[in-house]
């Protein structure tokens, strides 16, 4: 199974994440909240690209083949991947705008910046560590 198109939304999504951490992490970010929430944004979009693909490609395949292994760890990944992704959606709804953060405050929007980004790339990290492995 080729994998390299789910490797370069990998790629994509990490390049968001990493604006965002580099922005919340400066202490001028609140002249930045309006560029940082268009990278929320994008996160968002390529997220949801991603999750398609995965959703439409990846894991109908392993579920219909033969490896056992596969379809169990499939099934674990699905599931997984249901609460980060409804977490995610909840932190975008919340964040996805300059006025929404200054309303939430700067300390809850870095926290559950930093919490939802570290989900984020512990998934992305096991996908590519133990998943993508098995089915290269």
């Amino acid at each position: 199974m080729n994998i390299d198109n789910l490797m370069r939304e990998h790629k994509g999504i990490f390049e968001e994440i990493n604006y965002i951490n580099e922005s919340i992490n400066n202490k001028k970010f609140e002249s930045d909240l309006l560029d940082i929430t268009t990278h929320i944004n994008k996160l968002a979009g390529k997220l949801k690209i991603h999750l398609s693909s995965e959703d439409k490609f990846l894991y109908p395949n392993l579920l219909n083949g033969d490896d056992n292994k596969l379809k169990n760890l499939a099934n674990s990944y699905i599931n997984e991947m249901g609460g980060i992704s409804d977490t995610f959606t909840n932190y975008k709804n919340k964040f996805n705008t300059k006025s929404k953060i200054i309303s939430e405050g700067n300390e809850v929007f870095i926290s559950e910046t930093k919490k939802i980004l570290v989900a984020i790339e512990k998934r992305i990290s096991k996908e590519e560590s133990e998943l993508y492995k098995l089915i290269r």
